[in-house]
């Protein structure tokens, strides 16, 4: 597009209004295209240049905003702070673009001139953790922390995590719980590394261990408990105190008298041990507190027609289908015994 006969500067800054404008309505075609005469017009306008360049990468043309950048950074006239910015919007676009490699080594350069750059060290971590290079994410996560200590604390458990998994499958379980015991030193709370560290300990005949371990990642996730409880019985049968479950759960739902995957585990373990009726009760007891728990309803539904109450089975079970309709579905629904398994 060609510009007037007017002035060049105050076409420019007409270009740069209407771009403006078009930015702010959202409407980036046109703000490209104005971004685009006024570079036409005066390459030396940086401001406009990295506008258009951003862009470009923002619209998804990658190659087009890296050729921009890459170009400012070799300009001999270009100041050096604007080279800086330049480089980090580089490796913005490496990052955007998905070539990860070569991102890490422009934002790695970025860093080289300027160490604290903060949006440097965040992405390089984020990086770097995705390229499975634990050891050096945790060495830029250590300098980022100086900045963001919230954020670079949740990353580095989840890079600790991660290194642990990836150590257990190559057999270094030694390493993985070294790698656990450390995510845990950041975030006790962190219930996945309490899972796995009982089944690291587990796997070298530590039972007093592993029990504790699962005990804490069931209280981290109660939600998530059920899928731990099976270990934690396990764990107490294997020291001979097969009602130490029973008294563990117990405990739990003293302290928090709606967890609804704890109520279900002491009902089954009751059950287990021909105490059917008792497990009823606590059932019944929980869904006074909790009267729209289809999981609870669900349960009591197939605890009483293992004890072949089948009248209050299908009083429970129509209870159960008034519950799922109010909570629009439920998660881990019991299975239902037929009358055969149950007999």
């Amino acid at each position: 597009m060609a510009w007037g006969k007017g002035d060049v500067q105050e076409e420019i800054d007409r270009a740069l209004r209407r771009s403006l404008r078009a930015a702010v309505a959202g409407d980036w075609p046109t703000a490209e295209t104005w971004l685009e005469r006024i570079v036409e017009a005066d390459s030396k306008d940086l401001d406009a240049y990295q506008a258009l360049a951003r862009l470009y990468r923002q619209q998804g043309s990658i190659g087009r905003a890296i050729r921009m950048h890459q170009n400012l950074i070799l300009r001999a006239e270009v100041p050096r702070k604007a080279k800086d910015e330049a480089l980090l919007e580089l490796a913005h676009d490496f990052d955007e673009g998905g070539f990860r490699d070569r991102a890490i080594s422009a934002y790695e350069e970025v860093l080289a001139g300027k160490p604290r750059n903060r949006e440097a060290l965040e992405r390089l971590a984020v990086l770097l953790h995705e390229s499975k290079d634990a050891a050096r994410a945790l060495a830029v996560i250590k300098k980022l922390r100086r900045h963001d200590k919230t954020g670079a604390d949740a990353l580095e458990v989840e890079v600790l995590l991660d290194q642990a998994k990836s150590l257990e499958e190559t057999g270094d379980h030694d390493g993985a719980r070294s790698a656990i015991k450390k995510c845990l030193k950041r975030d006790p709370e962190q219930g996945e590394a309490w899972a796995m560290l009982g089944e690291l300990e587990a796997e070298r005949g530590k039972t007093a261990k592993a029990l504790d371990a699962w005990k804490k990642a069931a209280a981290c996730n109660a939600e998530g408990a059920s899928a731990i409880y099976h270990k934690i019985d396990a764990s107490f049968a294997a020291k001979g105190k097969s009602d130490g479950f029973i008294g563990y759960l117990r405990d739990v739902l003293k302290d928090d008298p709606k967890n609804h995957a704890a109520c279900v585990a002491l009902a089954r373990a009751l059950s287990s041990k021909g105490e059917t009726r008792e497990g009823i009760e606590e059932l019944s007891r929980a869904l006074q507190e909790s009267p729209t728990a289809a999981v609870l309803h669900a349960e009591l539904g197939a605890q009483l027609l293992a004890a072949h109450l089948d009248g209050e089975a299908l009083r429970a079970y129509a209870a159960f289908v008034e519950a799922f309709s109010k909570e629009g579905g439920v998660q881990a629904v019991p299975q239902v015994p037929s009358k055969d398994s149950a007999s």
